[in-house]
């Protein structure tokens, strides 16, 4: 059955000589693997330099209901970018980001709430001037609240310790290891009321920025069930110093 969808590159992988297997989020069918042959030809009509991380598709696939790799008729590149491959940031950001959704986005099912979250933030990086290094945090809370496990903003002169289990903050240190001491909690309650609105008003030091991107990336494992072994993130790291 073919269908139209849009949908956003996670990865790639080279198959054979001309060939693909990539892993997108589509707003029709949530998760799904394609297999892409023929690629580099120049009568194709499915491009290889369209399956980047990160990148934005209008397609036409192939669906059959149980098949592990799906097929696509056409691709095309429909919010094309303007800064996110020219800029080591921003294209540092999108492999990042890119691997953790590949980690994370586990539903083969349609979500689109998920999806237009994904594909305004993708077009908001892009479009991005001032506080691109703040990106990825306020992107990786508030995808939080799309996966179950959106964290309370309940900061208060009484509520000064974040209690990652309870995902709240709370009165006194909890009896378990993973929580959040008041300095960090105080940061931490900041973000959770950022926008890319206002991303630039948010101003932790870069070793402060780390140890809120260790803990998001930390308060992701115990929610969903095993940590996030991320390649890309010590380069990641590197590249925003």
């Amino acid at each position: 059955m073919l269908q139209k969808t849009r949908g956003i590159v996670l990865r790639s992988l080279k198959y054979g000589e001309t060939g693909m297997i990539t892993t997108i989020y589509t707003e029709a069918f949530g998760r799904m693997a394609f297999i892409m042959q023929g690629i580099h030809g120049k009568k194709t009509s499915v491009k290889g330099n369209l399956l980047k991380q990160l990148f934005l598709l209008e397609m036409e696939v192939d669906f059959k209901q149980g098949r592990e790799l799906q097929r696509v008729k056409e691709i095309k590149n429909v919010s094309p970018f303007g800064s996110i491959p020219f800029g080591i940031v921003k294209s540092s950001q999108a492999l990042f980001l890119a691997e953790l959704l590949e980690k994370v986005l586990r539903e083969e099912e349609s979500r689109p709430d998920l999806f237009g979250f994904l594909f305004r933030s993708i077009q908001v990086l892009d479009l991005m001037v001032d506080g691109v290094n703040n990106f990825h945090l306020i992107f990786l809370v508030q995808l939080t609240r799309y996966l179950g496990f959106g964290p309370s903003n309940n900061y208060s002169d009484l509520n000064q310790f974040f209690d990652m289990i309870a995902g709240k903050f709370v009165v006194l240190p909890p009896a378990h290891l993973w929580f959040l001491q008041n300095r960090e909690s105080f940061v931490l309650a900041q973000l959770i009321g950022m926008s890319y609105q206002n991303s630039t008003e948010f101003k932790p030091d870069q070793g402060l920025r780390n140890i809120l991107l260790d803990f998001v990336l930390e308060y992701y494992g115990l929610h969903l069930g095993n940590k996030l072994n991320l390649k890309s993130l010590e380069i990641f790291r590197e590249i925003l110093h």
